[in-house]
């Protein structure tokens, strides 16, 4: 019978250590392209931005699983799966407009694309994080 809650301790820890893993990798990428994104537009470099909209684009892959989510998130905090998962969405939604106002030269359009993924980013932030 021990034996049996030592091995799921090990395993439950395990799981939370993982998710913490993907969850950091995530949010290291997706950091990594958002200041790509802002690079590019800085310099008027639009393979610079494509390139970050890639990472993004990679890194809310592994963001955008509820399961993951919710092993990531403390104790206190699990009911907001929610909350980050729309903003995983929203996310998605934003670097698609994003491309096409690139593909259509309307630089403007994508750059208030990239803005509101960074909104969407801080929110997600400020509720789950309680800034």
């Amino acid at each position: 019978m021990k034996l049996g809650k030592i091995v799921l301790a090990c395993t439950l820890a395990l799981g939370v250590a993982n998710a913490q893993d993907v969850m950091q990798k995530s949010m290291s990428i997706m950091e990594q392209g958002m200041t790509q994104i802002q690079q590019g537009f800085l310099n008027n470099n639009v393979e610079l931005i494509r390139s970050g909209v890639k990472l993004v684009k990679d890194g809310n892959k592994l963001f955008s699983e509820e399961k993951v989510i919710a092993q990531y998130l403390p104790k206190d905090k699990k009911h907001m799966v929610n909350v980050a998962s729309n903003a995983a969405k929203r996310i998605n939604l934003d670097i698609n407009i994003l491309e096409l106002n690139l593909d259509d030269k309307a630089y403007l359009n994508a750059a208030n694309a990239y803005s509101d993924i960074l909104n969407a980013c801080s929110r997600c932030h400020s509720i789950v994080r309680s800034w």
